[in-house]
């Protein structure tokens, strides 16, 4: 790839990932993120397959974030401690869910969307756009002639290998004699993804205020993911 294009496709990424952030994955159109990103709607395409590979591109840009810290998670089994490992991840998650639920609120209104990203509709679309030509490996994924963009697995698959990733984690713990050996880990790993999740949702509608006052839960991720954690793994701790 041309060195020259990268500051612009980075452009219309970004574009891309705040226009969806605004509007939904659902609402934003090409021709809003080529006005923000400053460029003609005509040459998303010279960065992009099509539509849906811009889209995914986005979608995998913001879901990194959340690779990454599963990844640091897995990383740290068996150093520092694990209330203080699931913390931090737990942070991370409740910013990053703050930025995922707005983005794909309206899928989930839509059956036939869901059918067609449980699919892996994504990537055949962008598949069926290259004419059954080979993608090239060593051009950026989701640009014209290169491989399918968007999250590893697929937009539908995405949250359950999160999920698997952290179960992971806590078996690698509890291997290591940091958790009990009867404690429930895939329901750990939900109450903790769950607790995160509906942290993010609560602020995100009723905002900060109401949910210090109503729901007794603190703004600050840092400070609400320590007490979550130490919810979910009261009693699974070895003494």
């Amino acid at each position: 790839m041309a060195a020259g294009k990268e500051p612009m496709r980075e452009r219309i990424l970004a574009a891309a990932v705040e226009v969806i952030r605004q509007r939904g994955v659902t609402a934003a159109t090409t021709k809003e993120i080529a006005r923000s990103a400053g460029v003609s709607e005509g040459s998303l395409y010279n960065h992009f397959a099509n539509k849906t590979a811009l889209f995914a591109a986005a979608l995998g840009e913001v879901t990194a974030t959340a690779r990454t810290a599963m990844a640091a998670l897995a990383g740290s089994a068996g150093q520092g401690t694990v209330e203080g490992n699931l913390a931090r991840l737990a942070a991370g998650m409740v910013r990053f869910y703050g930025e995922l639920l707005p983005m794909i609120g309206p899928v989930l209104a839509d059956p036939d969307l869901i059918a067609w990203l449980r699919a892996d509709g994504p990537v055949q679309a962008q598949r069926e756009a290259a004419a059954g030509r080979a993608p090239d490996p060593a051009l950026p994924p989701g640009s014209p002639g290169g491989p399918p963009s968007g999250p590893p697995g697929g937009p539908a698959s995405g949250p359950v290998l999160g999920h698997a990733a952290l179960i992971g984690y806590l078996e690698a713990e509890r291997r290591a004699g940091r958790l009990s050996a009867a404690a429930p880990l895939p329901a750990i790993a939900a109450a903790l993804l769950g607790g995160c999740q509906q942290h993010a949702f609560l602020i995100r509608l009723a905002g900060p205020e109401t949910v210090a006052a109503g729901a007794r839960l603190p703004d600050d991720p840092e400070e609400f993911a320590e007490q979550l954690v130490r919810a979910v793994l009261a009693g699974h701790l070895p003494p």
